[in-house]
């Protein structure tokens, strides 16, 4: 009787989330970014947000500024600065500081060019910085391209939290049907589908963890260079073709190799074959 009301019960368990997924595909959500998409009977679907890009025509007036639109919105720039000759090196030294008056942190840098005259260096700064970060970014030098995009995931983080509310109602009731389980075979059964919900609720805790992340810093790309500093040399169409027919050569080598790893065995099995062939036929005879 016991392991008839497990089964039961799990099966239960089954059918609602499978009525879950029905009712938030009905919705009309999509997959969640950076989830692995699940069976039916697991999946959750969440709308993504919308992008919002401001794009001047005229970089000396920059992009509009995002508005203020609270926690749930992953900020992200791109500018790039023209400072004067022999200024690239305090330049660098300014906009780091700027991240830390912002309260925020230097995530990467790089500098190129003979004697350090180009450089970039990406930033993240809390949000509600953001604005006066790249206030203070512009001020640096002459900006000559800006890019802003704000992407909205309130709902993606309501949706989120709903279904990991879920997933945990779910394992309490498996948790409890292990501690009444009667036999191995149904401790193995519902350990089976326990793992399966325990899986989907650590994927929506790191989801959940970095979009926290995402909004609560935003990300600001910077690229410096001195007045009259050449742009990296982009490769000629002579370059390039070589490039390619070094590549195209290496292709062909290498498929040479893997037919060669796979010819070799069976041409050894069919020499082996052909001589004991050959050593039955005068037996025979």
């Amino acid at each position: 009787m016991k392991r008839t009301w497990i089964g039961i019960v799990a099966a239960g368990l089954v059918l609602a989330a499978c009525g879950g997924g029905a009712t938030e595909e009905a919705d009309g959500g999509g997959p969640v970014p950076g989830v692995a998409e699940e069976p039916a009977a697991e999946g959750l679907q969440v709308e993504a947000g919308d992008e919002a890009v401001a794009d001047g025509a005229d970089v000396e007036t920059a992009a509009a500024e995002l508005p203020v639109l609270g926690p749930s919105v992953i900020k992200t720039a791109q500018i790039g600065l023209e400072v004067e000759r022999g200024g690239f090196k305090d330049a660098l030294q300014r906009a780091t500081s700027v991240a830390s008056a912002e309260g925020g942190f230097v995530l990467s840098s790089s500098v190129e060019g003979k004697e350090a005259r180009r450089g970039s260096i990406v930033l993240r700064v809390p949000s509600d910085r953001f604005e006066a970060a790249l206030a203070s970014l512009r001020d640096l030098g002459t900006v000559r391209r800006e890019r802003i995009e704000g992407e909205e995931v309130g709902q993606e983080f309501v949706d989120l939290e709903a279904r990991l509310r879920n997933l945990r109602a779910q394992e309490a009731v498996l948790l409890r049907l292990m501690d009444e389980a009667g036999s191995i075979a149904e401790t193995i059964r519902v350990q089976r589908q326990l793992t399966g919900i325990q899986l989907q609720v650590e994927r929506i805790r790191g989801r959940l963890r970095y979009l926290e992340d995402r909004t609560s810093f935003g990300t600001i790309s910077v690229s410096l260079a001195e007045v009259g500093a050449a742009a990296p040399s982009e490769p000629s169409i002579i370059a390039r073709a070589w490039e390619r027919a070094a590549e195209g050569f290496l292709s062909v080598i290498g498929g040479l190799i893997t037919a060669l790893g796979v010819l070799t065995p069976l041409a050894v099995l069919a020499l082996l074959a052909w001589l004991l062939l050959r050593r039955r036929l005068p037996a025979k005879a």
